[in-house]
């Protein structure tokens, strides 16, 4: 039985909350890797579209030095949901959940320019500087395209 719960907890997807500060805090502490950061919600179709993509993406580049890391933009209320969405697609660890007390300083510290719109991804290179920006759903062969320049 302890085995058994052990490999349910290490299945468990944990939603560590991110505000703008720990925003920045994160690329910073990823700095070394190409980082792309997609931010996503349960009831937003095209977020669960395409992640089983974005999921497949970072397996084929994680020896690369890439790493996706996931920003539920849901509400508090709404964790559970995309915890277990997430453990539906056994996501890896790296997943996060808006926890801003404002929602436009929030999309301001990821990137002045976005209005908030999901799905959104952003690439930033190994020195934490942003790349690229997409917003809606993300074409793979575009993203691998700009990760392989990076």
């Amino acid at each position: 039985m302890t085995a058994l719960l052990a490999l349910f907890l290490a299945a468990a997807v944990s939603l560590q909350p991110v505000n703008e500060t720990a925003y920045r805090n994160l690329i910073q502490a990823n700095r070394g890797h190409v980082v792309v950061i997609n931010f996503w919600a349960t009831w937003c179709g095209g977020c669960r579209a395409e992640m089983p993509s974005l999921l497949a993406f970072e397996k084929r580049h994680a020896a690369n030095g890439v790493k996706l890391l996931l920003v539920s933009a849901d509400e508090p209320s709404d964790e559970p949901k995309a915890r277990a969405f997430l453990e539906s697609l056994h996501a890896p660890q790296g997943t996060y959940i808006k926890a801003a007390s404002d929602d436009d300083a929030f999309i301001r510290a990821v990137d002045p320019k976005w209005t908030g719109t999901l799905p959104s991804t952003f690439v930033y290179d190994r020195q934490g500087r942003l790349v690229k920006s997409f917003t809606g759903e993300i074409d793979i062969k575009t993203l691998e395209a700009v990760v392989q320049r990076l």
